[in-house]
């Protein structure tokens, strides 16, 4: 760490009152700094504490830190604590930008070295970029500036741009009844035990979706599940209400046909079983999509320093980070085993989840099944802050009719089965 640089933070800390707003945020980083100046730093705090001055004086704190609080100190140590405060005070009161400097300095070191351990084979550029992560974290929000809103102006803005802001609707009324109109800030986790119906729901919606869109607009479809050809076919499936054998009879021209209705390049997917949170939002900053699918949210890469629910929180935090920034998304995970044959599966049954998780998400809506009606699905919504759901259904459930052959949700509103 640059020398010059720690003893113009401890100038900073000086100035009573940046040490009473900085000092907690100091003492955090303390780690960073050589042993001399955190000791000098550790001391100033020590030495408010008990002295109570009105304020600190280098010669004082000196003269206090080598005789009252460390009576037995050494000759060297000191004139080392007395070298560095005779040399802050002869420096001039930096700005609070000692703080940014000083964190760049030390990730780049960081980083640095993290580099150096990927050429000897000791770390991955996944270390690399989580510390890079890091590094834009810390340095966005210093310096940042806290205030209250004087007046609603900001609030409306806000509010009329939701207001303005694009929005999508679902494929059949049931869905559209609990979970309204879906625009740019939602994020909703969908999950199902396996072969619950979640690719034929997302492939569903996904074409729904993009009938709704303007011209140049797209879909991003993120598959880290099945074989992408899989996926693509169950989008077709959708889209045609074809079966496999009526597509796998001219494969070319069912590929045409899927695009002539929905558009070249309309539902984009990105194929990776090893994606990271880091390459969503890459792509997510390069492509600019309207609508985010993620299949699935609990296999996403990233935060391996993190384990379990802890990891997982955090990786749906940044997903839904996203979403504010960039577009809607939806995104699946599974259900444990105590969802096994529950029609309407609750929260706590999410795999790998605790309260924590599914704070992150506007909309949880679980896909419950019976073994007595392999072609009927209920849905629910057994967490539901989206803006546009309709009150009287934001807590139902539904059962819908799925034609898993042709890849197909089937409305049953007004029939033996539906929204209650």
């Amino acid at each position: 760490m640059d020398t010059n640089l720690e003893l113009q933070l401890i100038k900073f800390l000086l100035d009573q009152k940046n040490f009473n707003y900085y000092t907690s945020f100091a003492q955090g980083k303390l780690e960073r700094l050589s042993s001399s100046v955190r000791d000098v730093i550790t001391g100033i705090n020590d030495y408010v504490k008990d002295t109570n001055p009105e304020e600190i004086n280098l010669n004082d704190f000196s003269v206090w830190y080598t005789t009252i609080a460390h009576p037995n100190i050494s000759d060297s140590k000191a004139a080392e604590i007395d070298s560095i405060c005779s040399k802050v005070e002869q420096l001039p009161l930096p700005d609070e930008n000692i703080f940014k400097d000083l964190s760049i300095r030390h990730w780049a070191m960081s980083i640095s070295d993290l580099a150096y351990e990927v050429t000897l084979g000791k770390k991955s550029m996944e270390d690399v970029e989580q510390a890079v992560q890091a590094y834009v974290k810390e340095v966005k929000h210093q310096g940042k500036q806290y205030s209250f809103i004087e007046n609603d102006s900001l609030i409306f803005d806000q509010l009329e741009e939701r207001k303005n802001a694009d929005k999508y609707s679902w494929s059949i009324p049931e869905l559209e009844l609990m979970m309204g109109q879906i625009c740019k800030g939602d994020f909703i986790i969908v999950g199902s035990r396996p072969d619950g119906g979640k690719t034929t729901f997302l492939s569903t919606q996904a074409v729904h979706f993009a009938k709704q869109l303007k011209e140049g607009e797209s879909i991003l479809w993120f598959n880290n599940e099945e074989a992408v050809s899989k996926v693509r076919s169950r989008q077709i499936q959708a889209a045609l209400k074809w079966t496999t054998k009526e597509i796998e009879q001219d494969i070319e021209k069912s590929l045409q046909l899927f695009n002539s209705k929905l558009g070249d390049g309309v539902i984009n997917i990105y194929d990776d079983n090893a994606m990271t949170i880091y390459d969503i939002q890459n792509i997510v900053e390069q492509t600019k999509p309207r609508i985010i699918i993620i299949d699935q949210l609990w296999k996403l890469g990233g935060m391996e320093k993190l384990q379990g629910i802890e990891r997982f929180a955090k990786l749906s935090q940044f997903i839904r980070d996203l979403a504010k920034e960039h577009a809607p998304i939806i995104a699946t995970t599974q259900l444990d085993g105590s969802a096994d044959n529950v029609k309407y599966p609750s929260m706590g049954s999410l795999y790998n989840s605790k309260t924590s998780v599914q704070g992150e998400a506007d909309c949880i809506l679980t896909i419950g099944q019976q073994p007595e009606e392999d072609d009927i699905r209920y849905f629910r919504c057994p967490k539901n802050k989206l803006s546009y759901a309709d009150p009287k259904f934001r807590s139902a459930g539904c059962s819908v009719k799925i034609d898993k052959e042709k890849a197909q949700l089937i409305s049953l509103v007004g029939k033996q089965h539906h929204v209650r």
